[in-house]
């Protein structure tokens, strides 16, 4: 594939994730208008009837990697869309800094992040663990999204949809740093570049040029840029819709007194109440 067919796949790419965005916000919307209807909206924010979370609080170590990320999640979107859409002038080589800063505080606190997961003291990776239960109770979780169901399977701190995003975004996570460090074509390490390290040993070899190389892993790291903004997206929407207070108190803006209400465990017949968490 030339540069020209690949300079033209961004442009589809720009068009395709654009309309994609617009189709989100609008589904977002019609849900909104969704949860006003079927009175979820009068039940969480007027009645406090919020969900219970099960188990202990989150400690500070976890809230403070998820509050740094969240930050440099959004300076990276910004940095990276002006990048590929200078919205001023004379101002790209200074968002490119912004851009590289965030990008090794994100990839230190996400390998931080897994770290604590798997190994701290306090490790919770089994939070995130999808088990078969989840697995049995996800069609219940979906259609109480779709308000089918006026309640979910409550199996433990996160739902199974909560679970399976975290999970997707730690693979997309590791492969947009790869791919972004890849983009670094300054040879500074004993005189290579980090493109060179990266990908022009081996995907350049195929391709046939590790600039060629370059341009895939650009291609690469902008689709995983608008699946990052479309996944954050939906993840904001329901984290504050389903759970408001939960989203309150991880940013330590929470006061404890938000009222819950009950949840419905598996194979329990469901209550009329809804028990929705953030997801």
């Amino acid at each position: 594939m030339s540069e020209i067919s690949l300079t033209q796949l961004n442009i589809w790419l720009d068009v395709a994730f654009t309309a994609l965005y617009v189709v989100v916000v609008l589904g977002l919307t019609g849900h909104f208008v969704g949860n006003i209807l079927t009175g979820r909206v009068r039940k969480r924010f007027v009645g406090k009837q919020w969900p219970h979370h099960e188990g202990p609080p989150v400690p500070f170590a976890p809230k403070f990697a998820h509050f740094t990320h969240v930050f440099s999640m959004f300076a990276l979107a910004i940095s990276g869309l002006y990048i590929r859409f200078p919205f001023f002038d004379s101002g790209r080589t200074a968002m490119r800094w912004v851009h590289y800063v965030f990008m090794i505080i994100v990839t230190v606190t996400v390998l931080w992040r897994l770290w604590y997961a798997f190994f701290a003291r306090q490790r919770d990776w089994r939070e995130f663990a999808v088990t078969r239960e989840d697995i049995v109770t996800a069609p219940k979780v979906i259609l109480y999204y779709i308000f089918v169901k006026s309640s979910k399977p409550h199996l433990g701190k996160y739902n199974v949809m909560q679970k399976m995003t975290y999970t997707i975004f730690v693979p997309l996570m590791l492969l947009q740093a790869y791919s972004g460090f890849a983009l670094i074509a300054q040879p500074f390490i004993f005189g290579y570049s980090p493109r060179e390290l990266l990908v022009g040993w081996w995907l350049g070899i195929l391709v046939g040029s590790t600039d060629l190389a370059g341009w895939y892993a650009r291609t690469l790291h902008y689709i995983i840029t608008w699946l990052f903004i479309i996944l954050t997206t939906v993840h904001a929407y329901l984290s504050m819709t389903e759970d408001f207070p939960a989203f309150k108190n991880f940013f330590g803006l929470g006061d404890g007194h938000e009222e819950h209400e009950g949840h419905e465990p598996h194979g329990a017949p469901a209550p009329a109440a809804t028990a929705g968490e953030h997801s």
